[in-house]
């Protein structure tokens, strides 16, 4: 049993050194200017038109192979701009799907009033089509901003722990056959205004 014990204690001590050093290791962050980025050659930020024509150049397709979705009239989009308006459009073909999200602009612009807020854009799984995915969006994005199993690139990314981004600002990332580009502020803005409405002093 004195062998067995004296024989382990290396490597008993030799591994809490590795996580006393994993521990301290941060990996170097890098910011991104995800807000310039495009998906499929769309941005966040972009109007309904402007997101239409971008995916049927990017798939060299017909504005009638794009579904749209509306919002209802008790959602939030509806209430800030007096009616229904484009929440989705979605593009799918043989497992490729691309989802483009909106959120009402806020002030209210009646001529623009829904942004791009949220970009999903997927292909089937296969290995060789990850690896392609990935090797696109370092070309594409350049240097990822933070450690982790899957690229992500940050608008802000966090400091004290080399991985992930700040909370509620924008970011791009991947997993698997999957890219996601999403700007917080437009729903964060809706947010706001929601809150603002309901907004009442107090009479006690």
């Amino acid at each position: 049993m004195r062998i067995h014990l004296f024989k382990t204690l290396p490597l008993v001590v030799l591994s809490s050194s590795l996580i006393s050093l994993s521990a301290n290791a941060i990996p170097p962050v890098r910011a991104a200017d995800v807000k310039s980025f495009d998906v499929g050659g769309v941005k966040t930020g972009m109007s309904v038109e402007e997101a239409r024509a971008a995916m049927q150049k990017n798939f060299g397709i017909s504005s009638d192979q794009i579904r749209t979705s509306k919002s209802m009239k008790s959602q939030m989009t509806s209430v800030i701009t007096g009616s229904q308006q484009v929440a989705f459009l979605v593009y799918e073909d043989k497992g490729t799907r691309m989802q483009v999200s909106f959120e009402p602009r806020v002030p209210y612009d009646k001529a623009n009033p829904v942004a791009v807020s949220h970009v999903i854009y997927e292909i089937p799984w296969t290995k060789e089509n990850e690896d392609n995915m990935v090797k696109a969006a370092l070309q594409k994005y350049g240097p990822v901003s933070t450690g982790g199993v899957f690229p992500i690139w940050c608008e802000k990314p966090m400091p004290s722990s080399g991985m992930g981004c700040e909370s509620g600002t924008a970011s791009l990332s991947m997993g698997n056959t999957k890219i996601e580009l999403i700007d917080p502020a437009w729903q964060q803005a809706v947010i706001g205004y929601s809150n603002q409405q309901k907004k009442t002093a107090p009479k006690l």
